[in-house]
């Protein structure tokens, strides 16, 4: 279980700062009355960006870059949308954890620049989109939504691509899930992640 550091605001400067420090955000609905609470993980989990381990993650979503080998990869043309899209529970007894306070801060953070979606565009349709914040080389994945069979696999893998060609040093994806370790992604302590993120923003 995450631990909480709490009573914080919503100031964009306070989340940078957190962020940097290795913390993330995830809000309640039955408990938002108080401070937007930010946590950190002992064990984090994050893809790494080299080569293998992303062949790695093409090789295991194959089938679906194969369906989607059209589609484009496009940045920041339905924030507001992917946004929404993530903060939708994707099933019914699924709890909200990107509460109303919290979408506003990531606009404010995305007006800020930091805050940014990668979209998978299926012709004129999105197909997925991930909520991610990017400070120096290192890459937050928040969030991720998706309408069109397979777009969510090709979303991950072609921003993986895309964060490494561009110098980043991982893509942290906050807690595992059985998904996203699936796909490769894995497991490090706290303190290699601190070590590693402040390496990568400074």
């Amino acid at each position: 279980m995450p631990s909480s550091i709490g009573r914080l605001s919503s100031d964009v400067d306070q989340a940078l700062a957190l962020y940097a420090a290795g913390f993330f955000p995830m809000d309640d609905l039955d408990e938002a009355f108080g401070p937007l609470p930010f946590y950190a993980a002992e064990d984090r989990a994050l893809f790494e960006l080299d080569e293998g381990t992303r062949a790695r993650v093409r090789r295991r979503v194959r089938r679906s870059l194969r369906a989607g080998e059209g589609w484009a990869l496009r940045m920041d043309t339905a924030f507001d949308t992917v946004l929404e899209g993530c903060a939708r529970p994707r099933e019914e007894d699924d709890g909200v954890w990107i509460t109303p306070r919290l979408a506003t801060l990531y606009r404010e953070m995305h007006d800020a620049g930091y805050a940014h979606s990668f979209e998978v565009h299926a012709g004129d349709r999105l197909g997925a989109g991930m909520l991610a914040i990017l400070m120096g080389r290192a890459a937050m994945l928040e969030s991720m939504a998706h309408w069109v069979p397979h777009a969510g696999n090709v979303l991950v893998a072609r921003t993986l691509d895309h964060l490494a060609a561009r110098g980043y040093h991982f893509a942290d994806v906050q807690l595992p899930t059985e998904h996203t370790m699936r796909l490769g992604a894995r497991l490090v302590s706290r303190a290699q992640y601190e070590r590693r993120l402040r390496a990568a923003i400074s």
